[in-house]
């Protein structure tokens, strides 16, 4: 009875163990029916249709345009190499962005800078990537045009495969592809799964390539599933997921993108029956421009006179015919029918130029980019259609940093760095080089305040300058922030003005007392909160401003840009107006101290007074009042 209880204690035990370990995992999800049943069908035309959108991306003008400005501006300042980190602790793993000697997290002095081998790994696939010796940003330009052109992109990492001692599969990749989206394929089974319709063995790919989950019959290995299917030379070649890398720009799904052409298809072809016209107008001359008709009971008699006209007329140039018309009648008239209308009554140029604007707008692309006259409307007009250029440049750049280069690192086993593409735009570099200057006179004006102001990092550059702010603000004389008395704060990078500009000078109940002093801290770093916002409206503006002096009261700011000073003015902290600073003219004489020449003073005595009465006030004229 002992015996049996402690058997049951034991089974129950079990079943609850094993009903603890009973997991349940939803059901994938493939693709619905009827769309799954649409990619089948359509595979049979994927082939042309794809052959044919690429032929019409490179044979409109006003289609390869924009997407050759796009890729010449991703790649305009070509493939860089960047640091993943600063240091890395050796015992917990983790990864600073500034150099320090002492781990926070671990207390570890094991701190490890990045790797410089591991770019050998990399560094002749940037010059030499494929059998054909293509670069690894031909072959990324490549990439590009098919992602913004046909909306579907791969690239083809090819890897070589070798069984270890230890059991395990290692790779290195040879070479760096580009494949033809028209020939690439998403294996999916009925269900619209993929993943589960191919089987294949790492080294035995070619030898067997099973329909169902198993080992590899030649070694015994666990086969691994298949992502994808290209038809090289009509043959099918299964490839895995991390072999491939596909990116969809416009409308990303689950498999396939949708190319931008067929949304503007119909003004493509527009575009070719355009040009198709043109063509055979000006160069074929298959179309008359118009026909005459002559209504006469004689057509033999006109026509003979049309010819001994056309003879005369080639025999003597200057002949001036004459014919005679019967109005007997009143029944012969001459009538004159057009076949082909001018390129003016058929308001060719501005349906062409609306045309363009509009399969341009599809890609982002402003009409600055296309060599439009009339689009350089002014610097504001300019400016805007940079911005909105320099935004499509990063939405391209990004896809490469977020999804390409970090496949194509881990493949080469690069954890140490990064692979970037620079911002093409200099008016966007301009702008963080204002903010690095923004940081370090705001910088400055701490370390003026009393708190220890530290960079961050020994060995950065001037964009990415950044600083570590401790310790007490100590208690300073509030005027010497004063930019020499004469206008506003000077504590944001700048002397007082000779004169003081109008608008900056702080009134006498503003300026500061001993007790205000001591607050001064507080106050100025709320203004340096407050100037920031200030900037950033100067910055949208189209300014790049170095700040040199701030005044709360109004507010009001003065900048220099290009060697030219500018006061902005701000109205409940919106800018109201930018204008460029007047500075008054100072009239110094006889050794006097400088004022300003609309002030009236006495002009009896020009002579250098004595030390003592340097500053004393002038006896006024006598006048005669007689």
């Amino acid at each position: 009875m002992q015996q049996e209880q402690r058997l049951t204690s034991l089974a129950d035990q079990l079943s609850l163990i094993k009903a603890d370990s009973d997991t349940y995992r939803a059901p994938s999800l493939g693709l619905d029916t009827i769309i799954n049943t649409w990619l089948r069908n359509q595979l049979v035309y994927r082939q042309n249709m794809m052959t044919d959108l690429m032929r019409i991306s490179k044979t409109i003008e006003e289609i390869r345009a924009p997407i050759h400005h796009i890729t010449a501006e991703v790649f305009r300042r070509g493939i860089s190499w960047k640091p993943k980190f600063a240091v890395k602790c050796q015992e917990c793993q983790t990864e600073y962005n500034d150099v320090m000697k002492e781990c926070p997290k671990c207390h570890s002095t094991d701190l490890i800078s990045p790797d410089e081998g591991q770019k050998k790994k990399l560094e002749s696939f940037l010059i030499d990537c494929n059998i054909f010796d293509n670069s690894l940003e031909e072959v990324l330009r490549q990439f590009n045009y098919d992602l913004n052109a046909l909306d579907d992109a791969f690239l083809y990492l090819v890897k070589e495969y070798m069984a270890a001692e230890d059991g395990k599969i290692r790779s290195k990749v040879i070479e760096v592809r580009r494949l033809d989206p028209a020939f690439m394929e998403f294996d999916l089974d009925p269900q619209g799964l993929p993943k589960n319709k191919s089987f294949l063995c790492y080294i035995h790919r070619d030898i067997n390539v099973a329909t169902t989950p198993g080992a590899c019959i030649e070694c015994g290995r666990t086969l691994v599933p298949a992502m994808y299917k290209y038809y090289h030379r009509n043959k099918p070649m299964y490839l895995l997921d991390t072999e491939v890398i596909h990116s969809s720009k416009f409308d990303p799904s689950e498999t396939y993108g949708w190319s931008p052409i067929l949304t503007i298809f119909e003004k493509a072809m527009t575009i070719i029956g355009m040009d198709r016209n043109m063509y055979r107008y000006f160069f074929e001359r298959k179309m008359p421009a118009g026909m005459i008709m002559v209504f006469t009971d004689n057509p033999e008699s006109l026509i003979k006179e049309r010819a001994e006209l056309a003879l005369k007329t080639r025999q003597d140039p200057n002949y001036i015919p004459m014919v005679a018309v019967s109005s007997k009648g009143n029944r012969g008239r001459v009538d004159f029918v057009k076949l082909f209308h001018t390129l003016q009554e058929m308001d060719y140029m501005p349906v062409r130029n609306e045309i363009r604007e509009r399969i341009a707008s599809m890609w982002g692309v402003t009409p600055a980019w296309q060599g439009a006259p009339d689009a350089f409307g002014g610097i504001s007009n300019q400016t805007q259609q940079l911005t909105v250029m320099s935004r499509v440049v990063e939405t391209d750049q990004r896809l490469f940093h977020d999804k390409v280069f970090p496949r194509i690192m881990d493949s080469f086993g690069i954890t140490d760095w990064e692979l970037e593409l620079p911002i093409p735009e200099e008016k966007a570099e301009a702008t963080r080089i204002s903010f690095a200057q923004q940081k370090i006179s705001a910088a400055n004006m701490l370390l003026q305040m009393g708190f220890d102001v530290k960079a961050k990092s020994q060995e950065v550059g001037l964009i990415d300058i950044d600083f570590v702010v401790s310790g007490e603000a100590k208690k300073i004389d509030y005027s010497s922030m004063m930019g020499g008395g004469q206008g506003g704060l000077g504590g944001m990078g700048g002397e007082g003005l000779p004169g003081g500009i109008p608008g900056l000078e702080l009134p006498e109940e503003e300026q500061p007392s001993q007790n205000q002093s001591q607050q001064y801290p507080e106050q100025g770093l709320r203004l340096m909160e407050k100037a920031h916002g200030w900037a950033d409206q100067i910055l949208k503006a189209g300014y790049f401003p170095m700040i040199k002096q701030v005044n709360p009261v109004g507010p009001v700011i003065w900048f220099t840009q290009n060697n030219t000073d500018y006061v902005a003015k701000f109205d409940n902290n919106i800018l109201k107006d930018i204008s460029k600073a007047i500075f008054p003219r100072l009239h110094a004489h006889d050794g006097r101290p400088p004022h300003d020449p609309n002030i009236p003073h006495n002009t009896v005595d020009r002579k250098l007074q004595s030390d003592s009465k340097i500053f004393e006030a002038e006896e006024p004229d006598e006048v005669d009042n007689e």
